[in-house]
C-alpha cells in the first residue's frame, strides 16, 4: 500500500521572505544621503567651516566635501578646494559657496557642477566637467548665472 502525504507550505514561503528582504534593502539604501566625495579641501587657513545638513564643523586641509556641503570662510578665512574633476575653487574672506550639484561620471554621460555663491570671492579653474560638458557647469550669484566657456572666472558676490 502506497501512502502519500501532502506538505502545504504556509503562505510566507522562501521566495517571499526573500523577496522581501529585497526589498527593505533596496528602500534602506534608497533613504541614506549620498555619501560620495565630491572633492576635498586642498588648503583651509584662518576660519574655515562646512556645513552639512544641520551640522557645522570647523574645516581643515583634507577635509571631504559632498554634494550640498557648504563652505565659509571668515574675515580672516581662505580655503582652496580640489574636485574629482579636477576643477579647482579658491574662496576668499567672508565667502560663503554652496555645492549645489555635482555628479561626475563620464562613462555614464553623468556630468554637472553647479556652484551657489551667496557672498565673497570665488576664484574657478575648470576641469574635466568643463572640457566635456561645458553647458553642464553653472556659477550662481544672488544676482546671476553665469555659463562657463572659458578655463578660468573670478566672482566676486555681495549680499543684496
Amino acid at each position: 500500500m502506497l501512502s502519500a502525504t501532502i506538505v502545504r507550505r504556509p503562505p510566507h514561503s522562501r521566495a517571499r521572505v526573500c523577496a522581501l528582504l529585497v526589498m527593505l534593502a533596496t528602500a534602506a539604501a534608497a533613504a541614506q544621503p549620498p555619501s560620495a566625495t565630491a572633492g576635498r579641501l586642498k588648503v583651509a587657513t584662518g576660519t574655515v567651516s562646512i556645513v552639512r545638513g544641520a551640522d557645522v564643523q570647523p574645516a581643515t586641509a583634507g577635509a571631504e566635501l559632498r554634494e550640498s556641503d557648504i563652505v565659509r570662510t571668515g574675515a580672516d578665512g581662505r580655503a582652496a578646494i580640489m574636485l574629482k574633476d579636477e576643477s579647482r575653487l579658491s574662496l576668499g574672506p567672508n565667502t560663503e559657496l554652496a555645492l549645489a550639484r555635482f555628479a561626475f561620471a563620464p562613462q555614464d554621460q553623468q556630468l554637472a557642477l553647479t556652484v551657489r555663491l551667496t557672498r565673497g570671492v570665488l576664484s574657478y579653474v575648470s576641469g574635466i566637467i568643463a572640457k566635456l560638458a561645458p553647458e553642464a557647469v553653472r556659477l550662481q550669484t544672488p544676482t546671476s548665472v553665469i555659463g562657463v566657456r572659458g578655463t578660468h572666472v573670478l566672482v566676486r558676490a555681495e549680499a543684496p
